[in-house]
């Protein structure tokens, strides 16, 4: 059998790739930072993942050929490797492929992020990476049921890989598409499931919550995250020349999948690195620019904008985040952290409100 290398071995790469390709086709070569994921899949030589189909729970073991720490895999001495699936998050992705200087085979990046593409290019001055648009929630972990019995579990749900048609195939449940029809996809997942998805882990943050599905139980919470929802399907509509059904059942699906209790998505997955996610152009910033540029003020991404802002949490790698806000004044804020032009739209909304909108977040959590 042919081996497929997957660099990284959280959410997507160990819960999700496992389920769209055919059992007993291709195996398996995991590489990671992370020396217990690693030690136990060399133990262990398999894992358990589990699939939301119908309302239940699949189990599906997958079997390890072998595992590496990116400190020590060695391309050159992996022989017959079909395909490489990156998936390390948009901040990693350099370090990651920098051990596959040798590589002669395609690279998929499953990054929230399209340049990250360009990134790899350049750097291993080598054309064959394409990037891919997994349309799923991939928790990257289980319930603590099943963890005490499989410590590196993961839930995911049924979902489909998109991926430029440019790629060499491989079999499975995969859908390369055009640059058009990857665009498109795009659009949708960035703004009708990132923007809305990141909000409703912020608020869920504030809540004190530990899963994403225990956030949307909260009606306040649920209103924001819809009125966001709402907001970017406006604002698309008005913007991009995208069918308007395929708009409204992608948004539907979201918040369907966001209440979802079975994927136990935890809160600390979906709102890790909040700087990135206030990128200018990302799903916050750049979300709430788009609705001001169609006539509109967004005033339920603006809640979730402040939400991130207002995010903490220790372990995360954006913890200096709370530092700062304590430091800087709200326009200080919006300004050198942000990035936002002083004088602008959304510097003048945001400073206006930021302090009455973080004091409505404050009455939610105390209710």
């Amino acid at each position: 059998m042919q081996n497929i290398v997957l660099i990284g071995a959280g959410a997507i790469n160990r819960g999700f790739i496992p389920w769209i390709l055919p059992d007993n086709k291709y195996e398996f070569i995991y590489v990671d930072v992370d020396p217990f994921i690693i030690s136990t899949l060399k133990q262990n030589k398999q894992f358990t993942t589990y699939c939301s189909k119908n309302g239940k729970l699949e189990k599906k073991i997958v079997p390890v050929k072998e595992a590496y720490l990116l400190e020590e895999f060695n391309f050159k001495n992996i022989k017959n490797v079909l395909v490489i699936f990156i998936s390390v998050g948009p901040r990693n992705c350099l370090h990651a492929a920098s051990v596959l200087k040798e590589t002669n085979v395609d690279i998929i990046l499953l990054e929230n992020d399209p340049e990250t593409v360009n990134i790899v290019k350049n750097s291993l001055n080598y054309n064959k990476v394409y990037f891919g648009i997994p349309d799923v929630i991939t928790s990257n972990t289980s319930s603590e049921e099943v963890l005490k019995l499989n410590p590196l579990a993961i839930n995911t749900e049924d979902g489909v890989l998109f991926v430029d048609n440019g790629a060499d195939k491989i079999f499975g449940n995969i859908n390369y598409c055009s640059k058009e029809e990857l665009e498109k996809q795009w659009t949708a997942k960035l703004y009708l499931h990132n923007t809305p998805h990141c909000i409703a882990a912020y608020l869920g943050s504030l809540m004190g919550v530990k899963y994403l599905h225990d956030a949307m139980n909260y009606p306040k919470i649920y209103k924001i995250v819809e009125g966001a929802m709402n907001e970017m399907l406006m604002a698309l509509k008005s913007r991009w020349d995208i069918a308007h059904p395929f708009l409204e059942w992608y948004s539907e699906k979201e918040l369907r999948r966001f209440s979802n209790e079975l994927l136990c998505d935890p809160i600390s997955r979906v709102a890790r690195e909040p700087l990135r996610k206030l990128e200018l152009d990302g799903r916050l910033i750049g979300a709430a620019q788009i609705c001001l540029s169609v006539g509109f003020t967004p005033d339920n991404i603006l809640t979730g904008i402040v939400s991130a802002l207002l995010f903490v949490n220790k372990n995360d790698p954006d913890n200096h985040l709370e530092f700062m806000r304590k430091a800087f004044s709200s326009r200080m804020l919006m300004t050198y952290i942000l990035g936002l032009r002083k004088g602008e739209a959304l510097e003048i909304i945001l400073e206006e409100r930021f302090e009455s909108i973080a004091k409505n977040l404050e009455k939610i959590i105390n209710e």
